[in-house]
């Protein structure tokens, strides 16, 4: 199956540049359909001070919200143009569309790729948190570090492995993608339970769909299992790591397990994740 539609998250700010690049590059790589969006809520004085505060005063709040989702468009729209020549595209403002959040549209398409959060004041309440939309969309999420700046996508990707059910549902997610790779690297830490696929079953699997796949093996260092699975993707050269968004907590804002948030915040190399 290849990937005919892709959805990428953009605020304007530095934070999302990099998501839209990489964007850009895997619309041109699959002749994909490219739709950015930008999602956000009322600003903090609207939120916290609309009873009190004038209509006036409300509009023109609401106004420079206007004047900056025609800014986001401009500017996607010119990067396309500039990096992107002949690429279907289009841009969304989801405050048009009541109720909608990133996650929920990204269900009808392939893929989201995003950025870190907007962090510029002013825009604090412009995007929505990566980790909630990985949890809520039911879709891989490609979340793209701060300063991603490559010419072109490198084509090394890894696959995270551990034998668990997230795991899995990461790798069958990235599937249409590791089958243009040139090459995939199945990177286990430590052991994995005998009673679990194993790291050389993943390996035949993807030799299977035609794809040059081989396994490494680490133990994990001091600095736990994340920094060993970062550490792994800087000396391979790797351009993604496919990984499950793993956690168990029943609370919103400890599901996702360390190694999962450690990743999501240290990461130097775009991570595909699927929960």
């Amino acid at each position: 199956m290849a990937i005919k539609s892709i959805l990428v998250a953009y605020s304007g700010d530095a934070t999302s540049s990099g998501g839209l690049r990489l964007a850009v590059q895997m619309a041109r790589k699959y002749g994909a359909h490219l739709t950015g969006v930008v999602s956000h809520g009322p600003a903090f004085l609207e939120r916290e001070y609309s009873r009190v505060l004038s209509d006036d005063l409300l509009k023109i709040i609401r106004s420079r919200d206007i004047d900056a989702v025609a800014e986001i468009r401009a500017n996607f729209e010119t990067v396309v143009a500039a990096n992107g020549p002949g690429i279907d595209a289009s841009f969304l403002d989801l405050q048009m569309r009541r109720g909608f959040s990133i996650a929920e549209q990204a269900r009808s398409h392939d893929i989201l790729v995003m950025g870190r959060r907007a962090t510029e004041p002013g825009r604090e309440h412009f995007g929505e948190a990566p980790e909630d939309v990985a949890i809520n969309s039911g879709r891989p999420v490609i979340l793209v570090q701060h300063g991603y700046d490559r010419d072109a996508i490198n084509e090394h990707a890894v696959v995270a492995w551990d034998g668990s059910r997230a795991a899995a549902r990461a790798l069958g997610d990235a599937m249409h993608i590791l089958e243009t790779k040139e090459s995939v690297t199945v990177l286990s830490v430590g052991e994995i339970n005998r009673g679990l696929p194993q790291p050389q079953d993943v390996v035949a699997l993807l030799q299977r769909h035609g794809i040059r796949a081989d396994h490494v093996a680490r133990t994990a260092d001091r600095g736990g299992v994340s920094r060993t699975i970062l550490a792994a993707c800087t000396e391979m050269g790797a351009g993604l790591l496919v990984m499950g968004a793993y956690g168990h907590s029943r609370t919103m804002e400890d599901l996702f397990g360390g190694v999962t948030r450690d990743v999501m915040k240290d990461a130097p190399l775009p991570v595909l994740l699927s929960h």
